[in-house]
């Protein structure tokens, strides 16, 4: 249950009237003249939050990292087609950095010598292979 404090506007220091076991077990909202204003959590719930927001930013680097290899392969593809057609090819700081036929081995190889980083691998062919994948259908 979340409780609700509200606070007068006054040239005095707020004194907020909490029951400290209320502040690690439930939030409490602040407000000034009916609007909400901030919010007490329990400091469990804001490190959650913390590691959530670092984790998020973390997982865009990477995306953005990963897009940015994928960019390089179609910049390659031209010269890749006549170098490593059919075999995979890993792209690492806008570089072929490995190659194989096998894009278990490769992705394993690239990854003991660089580190889990963003590596965009796929295979190199004229047209890109398209799967087409059926979504479930719900029957009523």
């Amino acid at each position: 249950m979340t409780k609700t404090i509200s606070l007068k506007e006054t040239r005095t220091v707020y004194s907020l009237p909490l029951d400290e076991t209320q502040l690690g077990q439930e939030p409490i909202i602040i407000e000034r003249e009916g609007q909400p204003l901030a919010a007490i959590i329990p400091i469990e719930k804001y490190r959650e939050f913390i590691a959530w927001q670092e984790s998020r930013a973390e997982r865009h680097r990477q995306l953005s990292a990963w897009q940015k290899e994928r960019e390089a392969f179609y910049k390659l593809r031209d010269q890749l087609l006549k170098t490593h057609r059919g075999q995979f090819v890993a792209i690492l700081n806008g570089q072929i950095v490995d190659s194989d036929v096998d894009n278990c081995e490769l992705a394993q190889r690239v990854y003991n010598k660089f580190g889990y980083v963003p590596v965009y691998i796929q295979i190199v062919e004229e047209k890109p292979t398209v799967y087409d994948i059926p979504s479930p259908e719900v029957t009523g």
